[in-house]
């Protein structure tokens, strides 16, 4: 498969798991449902490894890295949910989330030398306008 679809899926199950979300977050904190579903996450996650018997090449500097991105999906992660829980619309929620393709964006340029033309600039006014008449 090439990354459109894998994309598209991730989309599709990235959507019913928002959904979800937001039921669960009427009963159960952020922090408890994150808990539980990182926890059955990497069970997941160690079941495919196993299956797809994939090797475990670390050194401390990808450590550190994991570390990190640990670090950030948890805050990410649980501030996310957190406005899922609050929004009246779980996709307003999702939309103002969307908007990290920016910070992704830009980061790229600068941290692997990614280009960025004016078709890009143009999705990136069109993606803030996008928030700015959901939010109103």
């Amino acid at each position: 498969m090439n990354w459109v679809l894998y994309a598209l899926l991730g989309m599709v199950f990235f959507s019913g798991m928002n959904l979800i979300f937001k039921r669960l977050t009427a009963d159960l904190k952020p922090n408890v449902l994150l808990l539980f579903i990182f926890i059955f996450g990497a069970l997941f996650y160690l079941i495919d490894s196993v299956y797809t018997k994939t090797s475990l090449n670390l050194n401390y500097k990808l450590v550190l890295l994991l570390l990190a991105a640990a670090f950030l999906s948890y805050l990410g992660n649980l501030f996310y949910v957190k406005s899922l829980s609050l929004s009246p619309n779980p996709g307003h929620s999702a939309a103002i989330n969307s908007l990290q393709i920016i910070l992704i964006t830009i980061g790229a340029v600068f941290l692997f030398g990614s280009e960025i033309t004016i078709k890009n600039l143009i999705g990136i006014m069109l993606g803030i306008i996008a928030i700015i008449l959901l939010s109103l």
